[in-house]
């Protein structure tokens, strides 16, 4: 390449990354899924927050909060965006890396949050509390579908709010891995009064969960009759199936 052609490419890429710099935040929302919504945006391209966020389910909407990302500008070179993305709404916070990658699939990679349980009761119709912890090192979101993934869910501190008083459950994990839009899950009991054990399937993004319950806690009336509602009584406690859509 003469040296002239090679000043032209220089000057060129110069004027893309100066474009692209004097881009407003809005422009990041064609990286990200589109159930994830983005409101209030301020910054650039490059670096800026969203004051409000959410993420589309089919019956309504999970707020995440104020969203913050950063752009890596040398992942445009190579065709695959990479956006490092944090957020926060009250006590709850999520971390992550979010990839675009050739074929058009978000691969997120190295995912944290913390949030309290009120995801888990738009699953179980039952007034529930306590911590939830997820940690996963990949996964992969094909044409709004949840192709594949590995990590785990922790349920800290589970209570069950009755009127008498919270009942203390326990604390749970929730051990995910999957790929080519089976994802399979193992649910089991690290401590608490409430013994589940049990096995989650996500198909095409639907999921069913099976979950067998005993332990002293079952002995409570309240949680007992709360319990009868949604699950079916055995002769060491309950049997609970539940299944719907991501």
């Amino acid at each position: 390449m003469k040296v002239s052609g090679r000043i032209s490419l220089v000057l060129a890429c110069l004027l893309v990354c100066f474009t692209l710099w004097q881009l407003p935040a809005r422009v990041v929302g064609v990286l990200l899924p589109e159930r994830l919504m983005l409101s209030a945006l301020s910054g650039s391209f490059w670096s800026g927050t969203a004051a409000r966020s959410a993420w589309l389910l089919d019956d309504g909407a999970l707020v995440l909060g104020r969203v913050r990302w950063h752009l890596s500008p040398l992942s445009l070179v190579s065709l695959r965006p990479k956006v490092l993305m944090s957020l926060a709404w009250g006590g709850q916070q999520l971390n992550g890396v979010f990839r675009r990658n050739l074929s058009g699939n978000i691969v997120v990679t190295d995912f944290y949050a913390e949030f309290d349980s009120g995801l888990i009761r738009q699953m179980v119709p039952l007034y529930i509390g306590g911590r939830v912890v997820a940690d996963f090192s990949e996964v992969l979101i094909a044409s709004d579908q949840l192709q594949s993934l590995d990590g785990k869910v922790l349920w800290q501190d589970a209570v069950w709010a009755a009127a008498a008083g919270d009942v203390p459950l326990g604390d749970y994990q929730l051990r995910l891995s999957g790929q080519d839009s089976n994802v399979q899950g193992r649910v089991t009991t690290l401590s608490g009064g409430l013994v589940v054990a049990g096995d989650l399937e996500v198909t095409e993004n639907n999921y069913e969960i099976d979950l067998d319950l005993s332990g002293p806690a079952t002995a409570n009336a309240e949680l007992a009759r709360a319990l009868q509602l949604i699950a079916a009584p055995t002769a060491t406690g309950f049997d609970m199936v539940i299944n719907g859509r991501l």
